[in-house]
């Protein structure tokens, strides 16, 4: 997978952590973006990290964890997320007005929006909140069953986010490399690597003989 990290210095811990696993990945087809402004309604929203694959499209929100807070992470519906003695979980963005799965949500159909009128197609967008644990800290369940559809979490496990990228192989193509060099470029990141034939080769792109 090709890494490409969008001003370096303003990387969070958990960012850098993430920007390891993608390194830890060298085999898996695609191109991961970090710390990048996409346009939405005449602004800009910052996303932790999008990858595109040949398949999907997927909005990343990095999250971590405050202090240590052990057992069950439980997911509602609605409302902050907490861990299962009750108390909510002391995760960056999540309180009685936000939470992460509200947050990658509205990041996607930012990324949605602006990706399919760039390339002037409909695309859908993907999100994974990916939730990044303490030294020491031990959460091992999910309770989360009725988050929305097009989206994911995983808590801070390699093997499971290699799956998750793993197993997309098994899904229609959906982009190619001219759309993710393009929009690579409007985002005004095609300094950080050489040409399109590098995003085609990141992406296993089939050559076709003329």
């Amino acid at each position: 997978m090709l890494l490409l990290v969008n001003q370096t210095a303003d990387l969070s811990p958990t960012e850098l952590r993430f920007a390891d696993w993608i390194r830890w990945s060298p085999a898996q087809p695609g191109v991961a973006l970090l710390n990048v402004d996409v346009p939405s309604r005449g602004r800009t929203r910052q996303l932790d990290a999008v990858i595109w694959t040949r398949q999907r499209c997927i909005v990343i929100d990095l999250k971590g964890f405050r202090s240590p807070q052990n057992g069950t992470l439980v997911v509602p519906p609605n409302g902050p997320w907490h861990m299962d003695d009750g108390r909510v979980a002391d995760i960056y963005g999540n309180d009685d007005h936000h939470n992460p799965m509200a947050q990658v949500q509205t990041n996607c159909l930012a990324t949605k929006d602006w990706a399919s009128q760039v390339i002037g197609r409909k695309r859908f967008v993907y999100g994974l909140v990916l939730v990044m644990l303490l030294p020491g800290q031990d959460v091992p369940f999910l309770d989360a069953d009725a988050h929305p559809d097009m989206t994911d979490i995983i808590i801070e496990d390699f093997d499971v986010f290699r799956y998750y990228l793993h197993r997309l192989g098994t899904y229609r193509a959906q982009w190619t490399a001219d759309e993710v060099d393009s929009l690579l470029t409007r985002l005004g990141v095609e300094h950080l690597y050489a040409d399109r034939t590098v995003i085609a080769e990141a992406l296993e792109e089939p050559t076709h003989a003329t």
